[in-house]
């Protein structure tokens, strides 16, 4: 846990992450409804602009590497928000189409009859993968962001 002298420093940081995380939780809910691809791709977006906000919020950062863990921190926080409105947006698409259509295409692509029950089941775990290849791309990028920002600045 934070002590009291790391949250006043890494303040800016969190309430950013905490501003980027609702407004990716929407942006992830309306991208994701065209699919889990198109949340993931949003992710990093989403990630590059936590991470430039939370470097020149931050008090602490003056360097690359304080860019980089304001970077972190804000995209630590925010992720979870972001995989939670991408994952629904996924869901209601899902739902939309319907698990008899969504098995006709498994079936026709993988050769095998598939239930819609099973291909219900595929949809859910590729969903899991999603939302963690959301999760790292976003932190990635709000840490190479946040970088970026404090080297470009000159502080």
């Amino acid at each position: 846990m934070l002590d009291m002298e790391q949250k006043k420093s890494w303040g800016g940081a969190i309430k950013v992450g905490m501003t980027w995380g609702g407004i990716g939780g929407v942006v992830g809910f309306l991208i994701s409804l065209l699919g889990a691809l198109a949340g993931v791709i949003a992710a990093g977006f989403v990630g590059a602009s936590c991470g430039r906000r939370a470097a020149g919020a931050s008090e602490k950062a003056s360097t690359p590497g304080d860019g980089a863990v304001a970077g972190l921190v804000s995209g630590l926080v925010a992720a979870p928000v972001f995989m939670l409105g991408a994952a629904s947006g996924a869901l209601v698409s899902a739902r939309r189409v319907g698990a008899e259509k969504i098995a006709g295409l498994l079936s026709d692509a993988a050769g095998v009859r598939v239930s819609p029950g099973e291909a219900w089941q595929i949809f859910l775990v590729s969903l899991v993968l999603a939302a963690i290849l959301q999760a790292v791309l976003l932190v990635l990028t709000a840490v190479a962001a946040g970088a970026l920002a404090v080297r470009n600045s000159g502080r």
